[in-house]
């Protein structure tokens, strides 16, 4: 029989993009510095704002991710997905309210960190909810949106910082920080009306509050039940046997072979994210063009476009991630970013300190370059396949060491990367050479490819044990058995007369 052409509901649809508005919180909140950090009136209230200084107040923000991410690995199983995002939209707004009002350093930096665990349970959990209220064959899609919602933060926040630039008070950088309130009270207001996982549901044995739920959002794919149902029971029956041989702490994903594959797996696609070097040229792009002798309004200008150019890279991705599949994305923009990040020094090294526009102008162009080819492929696929290669039993612990391992990197690079530049410059750039051409190398030898089937059917890519069919088999069986039940009852009728 087959399965019908999957559609997305317009529940789903609300669901999905509802939750995206904590990755919108997310791009926000980690995008916002980037501008603040070239504010005169933001220097002049934290001076010396020294290059130690600044990497601290980026990278800190990094350091609360960390441990937002491992307090998600544990309440979004305790708690729930739904639950864990609304605890994260009140420590949110917290954060921007210290942040906003900060008379010194310290409070800075003590904001930033709270604002960090508040993005690293929305960066872990995020991800998780939506992919598992989304149909399998249009999966990617939906869980890419948190990668899509993020990119839109981050330019949102460029724009506002640039707006602010032409103020000459305090106003020049508390308004932007304030502004991180916005989406975090918007998503605690309307978060009361998401429905819980399903998946979560049925962990916990909820099965008529997850059936409920699932036909809700999946009820309407095909012309009749039998897709619907199909899912129903293979993701029941799948948790229900995960459950009873699963030992559920963190130490399962150590012994079990399978799940040892995933993590690394998990780690190396979230490492290798930031060893791209994409956060680097995002936190740090207004010293970039500095150092390409722009200066003023231009610098947080040539931000704000920046930040538009990834999100717009990024819904081509989403529009094609589940039919070109996740593997061959990720190897092949690996490639590319090893070449424009080869051109991006180049141009740097020969331009930086002269008077050649033109020659600046293409090392700008390049840096715009990368963010495309990254959005084209890593931004929304790190954030897809790391929750599809998870099994239930795992998914929530396995996914926070990953992210926490992609957090990591990153604190170190924030920490290092001021001093790095103001000590070899453009040399730098060297290192994400090497880094991303090794990431496709790895992605290309080792990744198996996940696109089009259920979370349940993708264990048996990793050797699990998997007691049901995978949904085509489920449907046509079902299908068959409503076929021979309604024949019965024809006959049963026939006879009676």
């Amino acid at each position: 029989m087959g399965n019908p052409s999957q559609s997305v509901s317009l529940y789903t649809w609300g669901c999905s993009l509802f939750a995206a508005v904590g990755s919108l919180l997310y791009g926000i909140d980690s995008g916002v510095i980037s501008t603040t950090i070239s504010h005169q009136s933001f220097l002049t209230k934290f001076a010396p704002f020294t290059p130690s200084i600044k990497g601290a107040v980026v990278s800190i923000f990094g350091a609360g991710s960390f441990f937002g991410v491992i307090f998600a690995g544990w309440a979004a199983d305790s708690w729930g997905r739904k639950r864990t995002i609304q605890f994260a939209s009140i420590i949110a707004i917290i954060a921007g309210v210290i942040q906003a009002a900060a008379i010194n350093v310290g409070m800075l930096i003590a904001g930033r960190f709270i604002g960090g665990i508040a993005v690293g349970i929305m960066n872990m959990t995020i991800p998780i909810y939506n992919s598992e209220i989304a149909p399998p064959a249009k999966r990617g899609m939906i869980a890419g949106l948190h990668a899509q919602f993020v990119g839109i933060g981050f330019a949102v926040s460029n724009w506002i910082g640039f707006g602010c630039s032409y103020a000459t008070n305090d106003f020049q950088w508390r308004f932007p920080l304030a502004f991180q309130c916005v989406p975090a009270v918007i998503l605690l207001a309307g978060s009361f009306w998401l429905p819980f996982s399903p998946r979560w549901l049925m962990e916990k044995e909820r099965d008529d509050e997850a059936y409920t739920v699932l036909k809700r959002l999946h009820g309407n794919i095909g012309a009749d039940e039998s897709f619907f149902q199909a899912e129903f029971n293979q993701m029941r029956d799948q948790i229900r046997f995960e459950n009873s041989v699963s030992v559920r702490s963190f130490s399962e994903l150590f012994t079990k072979p399978s799940n040892r594959k995933r993590l690394i797996l998990a780690v190396l696609v979230q490492v290798f994210t930031q060893l791209s070097g994409i956060n680097v040229i995002n936190y740090y792009q207004t010293d970039l063009y500095k150092g390409l002798g722009i200066m003023g309004h231009k610098v947080t200008l040539l931000a704000s476009i920046y930040g538009m150019v990834g999100p717009i890279a990024n819904v081509i991705c989403l529009y094609f991630v589940d039919s070109w599949g996740r593997k061959k994305t990720l190897w092949i923009t690996g490639i590319i970013m090893t070449i424009d990040m080869g051109l991006v020094m180049a141009m740097t090294g020969a331009f930086s300190h002269t008077s050649n526009m033109i020659g600046k102008g293409f090392g700008i162009a390049f840096i715009f370059c990368f963010s495309i080819i990254y959005s084209l492929g890593y931004n929304s696929i790190h954030y897809i396949y790391v929750p599809e290669i998870m099994t239930m039993a795992i998914r929530a612990k396995g996914s926070a060491i990953s992210v926490c391992s992609n957090v990591l990197v990153n604190i170190v690079f924030n920490q290092v990367s001021p001093i790095a530049f103001a000590s070899v410059g453009y040399k730098y750039y060297s290192l994400f050479i090497c880094t991303n051409a090794v990431g496709a190398i790895v992605v290309f030898l080792m990744f198996p490819e996940t696109k089009g089937k259920s979370l349940e059917e993708i264990a048996a890519i990793f050797g699990d044990e998997v007691i049901v069919a995978n949904l085509d088999a489920t449907q046509d069986k079902i299908a068959a058995q409503d076929a021979e039940d309604e024949q019965v009852e024809q006959v049963g009728k026939g006879e009676s007369k």
